[in-house]
């Protein structure tokens, strides 16, 4: 599951106020309809007669339709090219209360952004600040005051997410932590 930059700072496992589906990538078409990137596993978020957020106001789906990987969405109200152009680049969200579960050994981004980072064997090593998207899998970036660690969301580097505990445990070949003398 895809985010980007948070709305406000939210405490480890706080449910965010809106969750990203999707972002639009431009106008197609003369009749209003947009490009969509989805950033749900959950297509049906585009459906017709769904209502998502796009800049905070609620859009009914007209239609949709497959386009390669991404997806033309007609929204009720966006009725010409012009209109449509104005998006470009937005994000479609649907409110917390929207949300579904990511299934097991699953989390949304919002989930785990503010998590203690540990390792196997005790060391901390930060919370996790940021969730980067890469074609293999997502990495995690774990601050501790100015030293960066970049966690793959692999079942390799990453043991356990206790999400009611708020910690993440990852395996101790992945970080080199260094004792002081």
């Amino acid at each position: 599951m895809a985010a980007g930059p948070q709305a406000r700072v939210r405490g480890p496992g706080e449910p965010a106020e809106v969750i990203r589906v999707g972002q639009v990538g431009g106008a197609f078409g003369l009749d209003g309809a947009v490009k969509v990137v989805p950033l749900t596993d959950f297509s049906d978020r585009f459906d017709r007669g769904s209502v998502l957020l796009l800049d905070g106001a609620e859009r009914r789906v007209e239609w949709s339709r497959p386009a390669g990987g991404d997806l033309v969405v007609k929204f009720a109200g966006i009725d010409n090219r012009t209109a449509a152009e104005m998006y470009s680049g937005r994000y479609l969200e649907v409110g917390e209360q929207a949300g579904r579960p990511a299934g097991a050994g699953r989390f949304y981004h919002h989930q785990l952004i503010g998590l203690e980072v540990m390792t196997a064997s005790g060391h901390g090593v930060g919370r996790i600040e940021e969730v980067l998207e890469k074609p293999a899998n997502d990495v995690w970036v774990s601050r501790d005051g100015a030293t960066e660690h970049l966690i793959p969301a692999t079942k390799d580097a990453v043991l356990t997410v206790d999400l009611e505990a708020g910690r993440v445990v990852v395996a101790d070949w992945l970080l080199t932590v260094e004792e002081s003398p």
